[in-house]
């Protein structure tokens, strides 16, 4: 525990973590059968001193590269072992910002099943990816796009793992997952002015590669909402799903339409003709993914 982070929200953030772990046996049984130890680190901030060195002794893994963003949590894994890091002051940020949730401890504890969930599908080992996932790196690579390649392979695994971890989260605690995400589709930007943007300074195939990457997220948060039991929610959450699911409807056909524009029907027809078992795991999600990238060119 860094020593900036206060005993009190030491307490409170060790007994969240305890109560999420006795509400959700299925997850603590499966944590349990994957790793030897779990570990979590509180520090105040992501750039407080020694985040990097903990998280390479943890993992016993002196190449561990971390990018100190201002996130709540961050969830890595290696060889059995688990790393569950928290910024108590990225939290509180978070937190202040959510004025429409009135139980933030719920909020919270909401937040960390996400973290433990998200050691649950790295079964052990974050940084193992199938070969797929990896032959797409290489055919970056080999076309000298390797900056992009990191960034565009990170935002599809991130984005496929999270519907893995979200089917998770909302086996239990729905009401709450509902309540913190309703505004997920919301953009803080002007989307097509940026997509406008990265056409003037990036590679084609590149661009594209984006806007299918960000068409994807929106679909597969649409599953995940799908799949929410309406039954175990409140009247009220049930409200603010309708609009969420309406909102993305919204945002992803706007993504249609910049796809069928400058990309065409036919690579639209293709991209919508993709089946939601292709999130399930990494390697089916991946295994589609180099075969659509190189229907559509973009590879």
């Amino acid at each position: 525990m860094n020593s900036r982070v206060t005993n009190r929200s030491f307490r409170y953030l060790k007994r969240l973590f305890l109560i999420c772990l006795n509400e959700n046996q299925d997850i603590s049984m499966r944590l349990d059968e994957m790793y030897k130890l779990i570990q979590v680190c509180f520090f105040y901030e992501s750039t407080d001193p020694n985040v990097e060195n903990t998280l390479r002794s943890t993992l016993a893994d002196s190449t561990i590269s971390y990018s100190s963003k201002s996130v709540p949590a961050i969830a890595q894994s290696g060889k059995n072992i688990g790393c569950i890091m928290m910024f108590s002051k990225h939290l509180d940020e978070t937190s202040k910002k959510r004025e429409d949730i009135k139980d933030i401890e719920k909020y919270h504890k909401n937040g960390i099943l996400e973290e433990l969930c998200h050691l649950v599908e790295q079964k052990g080992d974050s940084n193992t990816h199938s070969s797929d996932y990896w032959e797409l790196w290489k055919r970056y690579s080999n076309k000298g796009l390797i900056p992009y390649s990191n960034e565009i392979i990170a935002r599809l695994d991130t984005d496929r793992n999270h519907y893995e971890v979200y089917l998770m989260i909302i086996r239990t605690y729905a009401n709450d997952w509902v309540l913190r995400y309703w505004r997920y589709f919301e953009e803080s930007f002007d989307y097509d002015k940026e997509y406008e943007g990265w056409k003037k300074n990036i590679p084609v195939n590149v661009v594209f590669a984006r806007l299918v990457t960000d068409y994807l997220r929106l679909v597969n948060v649409l599953y995940v909402i799908e799949k929410v039991p309406r039954e175990e929610i409140s009247e009220a959450s049930l409200k603010l799903l309708a609009e969420m699911k309406e909102k993305g409807k919204q945002v992803l056909e706007s993504r249609k339409n910049l796809i069928r524009r400058d990309m065409g029907s036919t690579a639209l027809n293709i991209i919508e003709s993709l089946d939601e078992k292709m999130f399930i795991t990494s390697d089916a999600f991946f295994s589609v993914i180099i075969d659509l990238w190189e229907s559509l060119a973009l590879i």
